[in-house]
């Protein structure tokens, strides 16, 4: 009796659970078909087995997988690629590509290095100078040589600090014992304003320079660069005597794409043998010539040249002397047009 009753009750269970079954794919269908696929969807189980079969795909040849790794790349760290989510942390830094090694690496050229107490290998002490008082005091920070070192012969403006002025100054040096060669950054601030910003090496203008202001509308902003190579424009065009490029032969200076700056150019020796003014391409002002030894002074001839490019004359000798500094020749005749040089005749 009791088997009977169990055995009827299997069958009551088996016949309600076809009727369910039967009902809910009633619900889900209403043409033998999944509403799913009648959306045009897919389930989260045929999107896993897509993914399993790209990436199977992927590793079955080189070419395959730098092709779905450079896609994941393309997308972006963290955004789903062929290879689902790609982190990029763990691959190559070229992905098998031909990147030259200089594209990655920092260029040791223009770095520059600079510690509290060293530039470019060189000792240095840090100085702060104050320049007037109230809101208008103008303030230098800057850096200056431990040990004095003769700048370049080829460079015509030194910057140094004279301790006892308490003036950065760019004029000749005769007497080393009071002369600090500024080596290093270099700031200026007027107030709380940075208004100009660079650096020196061994006097001179290195690297990139900035100079910050106010425009006619009252906006601070950057308003002038200029980028050096150790006094000279970075873009200047220099020829040597030796292979080494130690001896300098010419400086053409070169600024945006036009000549335009102070020219020099040098005996074998290294003393300077004449300097002038271009203005695109063109002698502006005073040029001077020098002889290369010389016991009473070493000018040689002053010659003048129009003001500025756009003026149309012909530049004429101002004076000549001998090495022994007598004069031999002054051009009375000429308007006195000259344009003092910065620098003191030799």
């Amino acid at each position: 009796m009791r088997k009977t009753f169990l055995i009827l009750g299997g069958c009551l269970l088996t016949l309600g659970w076809q009727s369910l079954q039967a009902q809910t794919d009633s619900l889900l269908t209403s043409s033998k078909a999944p509403l799913i696929e009648k959306s045009g969807r897919k389930t989260v189980l045929d999107e896993l087995n897509e993914k399993k079969n790209k990436i199977r795909q992927a590793f079955t040849s080189k070419e395959n997988f730098k092709k779905a790794a450079l896609e994941g790349v393309s997308a972006g760290a963290g955004v789903s690629s062929p290879l689902g989510e790609l982190n990029t942390d763990g691959l190559p830094a070229d992905l098998g590509l031909k990147v030259s090694g200089k594209s990655r690496k920092k260029n040791k050229k223009t770095a520059n290095k600079f510690s509290r107490d060293s530039y470019e290998g060189v000792s240095i002490t840090h100085i702060t100078n104050r320049l007037g008082s109230g809101d208008k005091v103008t303030v230098e920070e800057f850096f200056v040589l431990k040990t004095y070192e003769a700048p370049s012969v080829y460079v015509r403006d030194i910057h140094w600090f004279d301790y006892k002025a308490h003036r950065i100054l760019t004029t000749p040096i005769k007497d080393k014992a009071y002369a600090q060669i500024l080596h290093g950054p270099y700031r200026r601030f007027k107030g709380d304003h940075l208004e100009e910003e660079g650096y020196y090496y061994m006097g001179s203008k290195h690297g990139r320079w900035e100079r910050y202001g106010r425009d006619v509308d009252g906006d601070e902003g950057l308003m002038d660069k200029q980028i050096y190579d150790k006094g000279f424009p970075h873009e200047s065009e220099i020829t040597y005597y030796d292979a080494a490029k130690t001896k300098i032969k010419e400086v053409i200076p070169k600024m945006h794409g036009h000549y335009t700056g102070l020219y020099r150019s040098f005996y074998e020796g290294g003393q300077l043998k004449e300097e002038g003014n271009m203005d695109d391409s063109v002698r502006v002002k005073l040029w001077r010539e020098y002889h290369q030894f010389g016991s009473g002074g070493r000018t040689k001839r002053d010659v003048q040249y129009g003001i500025d490019k756009y003026e149309q004359t012909e530049p004429f000798v101002l004076r000549e002397y001998d090495n022994r500094g007598k004069l031999l020749y002054e051009n009375k005749n000429k308007p006195k047009k000259e344009e003092e040089q910065t620098s003191e005749r030799f």
